[in-house]
Order: C-alpha cells, then structure tokens, then sequence
C-alpha cells in the first residue's frame, strides 16, 4: 500500500456514513452554519453577516507566524472565488465572485460580489484584508530612455546600421545553442503572438477600452532583474523603462546588453501596455511603486554574460522563494539553456525557485520542446551548503512547470555595436530571438495581459501558477523524451484571457491564505482538508485543474525539499453534498516533491466535487500552520 492508500481507505469508510441532510449554497458550503446571503447589484456589501463556526480542530498553542501572509489587521484567513461564467450557473444573472474573511476570533464574513469596480465590489473588500490593488490610476511614469542612462563607471555601447533586413517571413539560420541545428524562425507579432497564441481571436474585446465594464485598473509593472540596461534595437521609439535603483552599477559587455535588449523587446511586442522596470536586483516593496509591480523577469544570465548553472537549489532560488512569498509577485524565470550547449541538464540557478513560474522554450514552427531547454531541479537533504559534490540530494518541485514559445524575429535591422572608447570591441546584433530567456520573457508580457483583465489575480502567484498549468491550449509535438512536462499542452492568449462577457473559455480560481487551522473545515485521520462543489458548465466535458502553492525558500534550504505536500481529488456528482465522497473518483494528483498538483479529467456529471488535503506540514518549517494554496479549473474546449 502506497504513501497515500490508508489514508484513502479510512476517508472513505468514515465518509460513506457522513450526514446528507445538511442543505449546501452554490459554493459547496454547509448552508446551516454559513448563513451568508446572495449578494447583486446596488446591495450593501458592508452587511455581511459574521457567523462563528466549530473549528476543525483546536489551535496549536504556540503562536503562529503569519510571514508572507499579506494579511492585515487581525485577519488570520482569507479564502477567494472568481468564475468568469458565475459562481451559480442556475441563475440568469451569475456572481463571479466570493470573499471569506476569518478573523482571530473566530468571526467569519462572507459575501458574493457581481463586480470587481466600485465601492461595493470585490477588490474593495479585498484591499481592507490584503495586499492593496488601486483602483483606476492616471499614472505618469518618470521614464527614461537609452541616451539618459550612462553613468561614468557605466560602458555604454553605440549602434551604426546596416543596411539588411528582413524581406520574408521564412529563416532558416542554424541554432546558437545547437550547432549543425537549423531553426526556422517565425515573426513575433503576426505568426506567434497574433495566430499561434491566438490574441487576434481575442481582440475585439480585448483591445475595447471598456470592456464588459470592468475598468483598466491602474497599469501592470514588470521588472526585469538584468546584468545590463537594455538598448534600442530598432527604428522606432526609443526604449523607455524606469530604473528601480540608480546606485545598480552594470559593468556592460554587448552580449549582456544585447540579452536585455532581447527580453525588453519581447515583453513590449508582446503585453499591451506594459510599464518596464529594470534593475540590477529585485525591487524593495514592489507594492509602492507607480505603477505597481507585479510581474518579475529572469533571464538566468550571470554577472559574467554566462548562463547560471546551478547543480541543485542554491541561495540565489531561496532568495527568490522568500521574496515572492513576502511580496506575492509573480516571478517568472527562464529554465536555461544547458541540455545540450553544456551536457547537463539541471537549470539556470533562479529557475530552481519553487515559488517562481519556470518557462522552458517551445519551438513555434515544429511544435517541439527546443533541445537546449534545462529542466532538472535537485534538493541539499542536508540543508543549502552542505552537498558541495551534489551528494545526499533529491529531486526537487518538477521544472519548468510551464512551456511556451521562442524562435521568434522581429521587423529590426541588423546594426553593429561599437564602444565609445572602442575599447569594448564590438559585435553584430541580428535581430533573433531564442533560448529560455526569450520563453520566460513572452510569458511575462501574457502574464501582465491577464493582469490587466483581470486584477482578481494581482498579488496571487499561488493562483497563476494554477491558472497557466490548467489553460493548455496547444499540443506539445512529437515526443519530448528526456522532457516529462506537467502537461502536454501549453498556454495561449485564447485560453488565458477572459472575462464573464467573453466566456467561451471557462475558468473558476479559488485561493486560500493564512491559518490552516481555523480555514481548514475538515479533519479525517488528523489530516486537515478543503472541499468545495463545482456545478458543471451544461456545454463543458473536458477539464484540467490544479493546485500550487507559496513556501519559505528558507524552509527548503534547511529542510531540503517543500515543507507541505499537498493532495488534490477529484469526483463526479450529482448533488452537492461535500460531507458524502462517496462518488465516483475521477482524478487525482499526489506527487511528493511538487509544490503543485496537476489533474486532466472528462465529466457528464452535474457537480464535481474537489477535495484538497494537507497530506504533509513539515515539523522544523518557520511558517508551520500557514499556507498560501491556489486552485484553477479550466475546460477550453467543447
């Protein structure tokens, strides 16, 4: 019997007998003791009622810390639902959304939401209990351009054109990575981002300055952490970003300047109005800058222009870990490039981040997963630094958990970059786009788009972490051996983004922060656990959902791997009853080294019921007792 199967088995004899008189709300509660009222239009929302509940199981007496909660005041859990087709499909006006706020004392508040703008709505309510999101902003960023930022211990490298460009759309040139490979590479706009990822089937909503009156609420910030400040490549505008620490000093080389060159241009080409910011280092309180920040860029370039090669998780991952679970950015970090450049396979050094979303690089035009990708993630067992020959290490949270396109060109001139002093040398640009790097960098500008549809998932890593490992869309080709992706399929533009007036796409995120404890509102054989019912959309069969969650990188140096091991269920009813599990299991995920869980299922039923359970929460973990859980299910498909 495996880790999980006696577990499985006594859940099963104790639920079989469970009550089933209890009538449930459309969220899965236990209607009897959430005594929380539908919520619509021109209702006051500061009425919620507080109700007190029986908790799972007594508080553990010492005082638990609430380190990277987000919480404030004297909220101690926070649980939120977002559907983009309503949270109660028997209706003909459905609510999107739903709060849950805990306090220390006991007293919970609950309460359903129609919008997410305005005095009433969601995000109001989510602001006096978390991390602030502003509303609708007339920001006026200080920018500055290439010409305005060289300082006197700076290099700063010039540009004379050439005249070649591209006059075609098909190029075939042979690899950087892999030598002898030709690659054919694809436009960036047009072929890729327009029709590959599918933004131009989105664009008539997507692009409306008002769209199913949601307002644009402020602009989404996205910081690249670089080794050089990127330089203009092309005809057009001048390359604009704000620096988050003038003291960064860059001791720049082409190569490196080019790399962040490379990466700027993609997120620009890419999101649709994003504000770039660049620093050496990761920003201090990315909250208060204007806009804010909530989208990082890694490119997984060292100080020397090298890519990092990092054996197993390193202080450079658990500085990232910990940075995301105190400022609850969404970092994204590119895998590397070591598969086959440097015959081994483990990442770049950020990537190992658990908390961080890893991208590996797909080729557009063959579909394949691009062989310099690295993907091999490794744990000290015996605490960061002490396994100086990779000995006594196990592997770690599978990477990348998300795949996405490279190869791409854009409409530039090839130039030549000469140094002031042509002391520097100087090195051809050709206006290519490949590697990891370039990977992570589309995905961040996809990233800021969904953030500036839909600002439920600002400040939510946990979240879209879920959301991009349940919105597969495109088929990895052929067989991606020594790769073992998360999911055969990857993101696009017309599975990510959404809203309740567009909705052909479906999607229900929940989240749960804070204390485990007095969240959790079952315990079976001492294991605490979640449960909420889904009502099936009517004209939805195929589905994917997912779980990810934050954890201390400072747990995972000292303890060698993620300190939580979540489990997530799946089962098809036809009542909503969550106290009876005694239907039929569709799916279930219960990896051990992950810090998420993946399932892909099909279902005629009219509920399904998910069961989340803290399997594991380490002893020795400086946040015992807390979690920070994200959840999405997805069906894009008839």
């Amino acid at each position: 019997m495996n880790k999980k199967a006696a577990s499985i088995v006594a859940l099963g004899c104790i639920c079989a007998s469970a009550a089933t008189s209890v009538n449930y709300d459309l969220l899965g509660r236990r209607g009897s003791q959430m005594n929380s009222p539908m919520v619509y239009k021109n209702i006051d929302y500061s009425k919620m009622k507080n109700d007190k509940k029986q908790l799972a199981s007594p508080l553990e007496t010492k005082a638990l810390m609430k380190l990277g909660s987000g919480l404030t005041g004297d909220v101690v859990g926070l649980e939120g639902a977002y559907c983009n087709w309503g949270l109660d499909y028997t209706t003909n006006y459905p609510v999107p959304y739903y709060m849950k706020v805990i306090y220390s004392n006991g007293n919970k508040q609950t309460a359903l939401f129609d919008a997410i703008d305005g005095s009433n709505g969601y995000m109001e309510q989510s602001n006096q209990n978390f991390i602030q999101v502003p509303r609708l902003q007339n920001y006026s960023p200080s920018y500055i351009t290439t010409g305005e930022r060289t300082r006197a211990y700076e290099t700063h490298y010039n540009l004379s054109e050439k005249s070649y460009s591209f006059t075609n759309a098909n190029i075939n040139i042979e690899s950087h990575y892999r030598p002898g490979e030709m690659i054919h590479y694809m436009n960036l706009q047009d072929d890729v981002r327009n029709y590959l990822s599918g933004r131009s089937s989105i664009a008539s909503w997507y692009d409306a300055s008002n769209y199913g009156n949601v307002q644009e609420f402020g602009k989404v910030g996205v910081h690249m952490t670089v080794n050089a400040l990127p330089v203009k490549l092309n005809n057009g505008s001048d390359v604009s970003y704000i620096r988050t620490n003038w003291n960064d000093q860059f001791y720049t080389t082409p190569q490196k300047e080019l790399a962040s060159a490379r990466m700027y241009s993609t997120v620009k080409a890419t999101a649709k109005n994003p504000v770039i910011y660049v620093g050496k280092n990761l920003p201090t309180n990315p909250a208060s800058k204007g806009p804010q920040i909530y989208v990082g860029l890694h490119s997984g370039i060292d100080e020397n222009g090298n890519n990092v090669n990092a054996d197993i998780y390193s202080t450079e991952a658990r500085d990232l870990d910990n940075y995301i679970y105190k400022n609850r950015t969404i970092e994204i970090a590119a895998a590397g490039n070591y598969s086959v450049a440097s015959n081994t396979s483990h990442l770049a050094a950020k990537a190992h981040a658990v908390n961080a979303i890893t991208v590996g690089a797909i080729d557009p035009y063959t579909g394949k997963i691009a062989g310099y990708t690295s993907y091999v993630s490794k744990y000290c067992t015996k605490g960061l630094g002490n396994c100086p020959d990779g000995d006594y290490a196990m592997f770690g949270s599978r990477k990348p958990e998300v795949y996405n396109y490279a190869h791409f060109y854009l409409n530039d001139k090839k130039r030549t970059y000469t140094s002031w002093d042509n002391g520097g040398g100087s090195m051809t640009y050709v206006p290519l786009y490949d590697g990891t790097e370039i990977a992570a960098a589309y995905t961040a500008g996809m990233v800021a788009d969904i953030l500036t549809v839909n600002p439920f998932y600002r400040w939510h890593p946990e979240v879209v972490r879920a959301l991009l490992l349940t919105s597969g869309y495109m088929r990895i080709s052929g067989n991606p051996y020594p790769y073992n992706p998360v999911s055969y399929e990857f993101p696009t533009y017309n599975s990510l983004m959404f809203d309740k007036d567009h909705n052909d796409v479906y999607h229900y995120s929940r989240y749960w922060i804070g204390n485990v404890h007095q969240i959790a509102e079952y315990v079976i054989d001492g294991v605490k656990e979640f449960r909420f019912s889904v009502k099936r959309p009517a004209n939805k069969t195929n589905f994917s959902a997912a779980i990810a969650w934050l954890t201390s990188g400072n747990d995972i140096a000292k303890l060698g791997k993620v300190p939580q091991d979540f489990d997530l269920y799946v089962y098809e009813r036809n009542t909503n009853n969550i106290d009876d599990v005694s239907g039929t299991e569709l799916a279930s995920s219960l990896s051990v080294t992950n810090a998420f869980e993946y399932v892909s299922f099909s279902s005629n039923a009219e509920y399904l019921l998910f069961r989340i359970r803290l399997y594991k929460d380490a002893y020795g973990s400086e946040n015992r007792g807390q979690m920070v859980l994200g959840f999405d299910l997805a069906a894009l498909r008839n």
